[in-house]
């Protein structure tokens, strides 16, 4: 009987050490994820910046196109801007 008793005891033993180097393990993996993750957040962040950027660029080089284009041939422009607001009042009125 007292061999049982010695072999569960080393069995608990064993039972416990596994325990603690799969607790480990899970620990690593888990501080591993979130630095990757961390990472990804991080390169997400700068291609986010990057095409914020070159979308702001684009809009204030269309913007001074539109104002030059506007500046340099203000009547027609206006005929522009009437029909349209004519076009979308007649769209809008009959819905």
């Amino acid at each position: 009987m007292s061999q049982a008793v010695t072999n569960m005891r080393h069995d608990g033993s064993q039972l416990r050490e596994s325990a603690e180097m799969a607790k480990e393990a899970v620990t690593d993996l888990a501080k591993e994820a979130g630095r990757y993750a961390g990472q990804r957040i991080s390169d997400a962040k700068e291609s986010a910046a990057v095409v914020a950027q070159n979308v702001k660029e684009k809009a204030v080089k269309y913007n001074d196109t539109f104002i030059g284009m506007v500046r340099e041939n203000p009547y027609r422009s206006l005929a522009i801007a009437a029909g349209v607001g004519l076009a979308l009042g007649f769209m809008l009125r009959r819905r």
